[in-house]
């Protein structure tokens, strides 16, 4: 009898856990890509501090170049960190995200998971900390094309100043 309870038991929670991975999985976006071509790293020890609200602003020195060779495909891999200072009203937060433009058209495009002004890069309420995130870019065709870090202060903060930051960027070939 123990050993026939045990058995459903463990059946029971075997077909929990496949149902429940196959939730968590259900929707999502990737990219694959078989070695970085380009490793590019780029940042600035000197503290910045965002003095518009509601606009995106570029972060000083994460501007990278990156040209996609005639013929060719690539997908841009980068991550942004830097220590975060973000002062202001408890239900307000600072935003960062990383684009990719097209120098030929001007196209701006952020980076996936595309998440705009919902993505909590910092909250107000603590001190400096360390903060970081990644992102990927779509597949990008021939051309020139520059990726940076943008910062938006969004209505109800006070101070957003980012200190000791970093872009690393990695081309890959799909």
């Amino acid at each position: 009898m123990k050993r026939r309870s045990m058995t459903a038991i463990a059946a029971i929670i075997g077909a929990l856990l496949v149902a429940g991975s196959g939730v968590a999985y259900a929707s999502g976006i990737s990219q694959t890509g078989t070695q970085s071509s380009v490793q590019i790293f780029t940042g600035d020890p000197v503290a910045w501090t965002i003095n518009t609200v509601a606009t995106w602003s570029d972060v000083p020195s994460t501007t990278v170049q990156v040209v996609v060779p005639a013929g060719t495909n690539r997908i841009v891999d980068a991550r942004f960190s830097a220590e975060s200072l973000c002062a202001g009203t408890a239900t307000a937060w600072c935003a960062v995200r990383i684009i990719v433009v097209n120098n030929a058209t001007g196209t701006v495009t952020e980076f996936s998971p595309v998440a705009g002004v919902d993505f909590k890069f910092d909250t107000p309420g603590t001190s400096e900390q360390a903060r970081s995130f990644e992102r990927f870019s779509p597949s990008l065709g021939p051309g020139n094309y520059s990726i940076k870090a943008q910062a938006l202060r969004m209505s109800g903060i006070t101070t957003l100043t980012l200190d000791d930051y970093v872009l690393a960027v990695n081309v890959v070939n799909p």
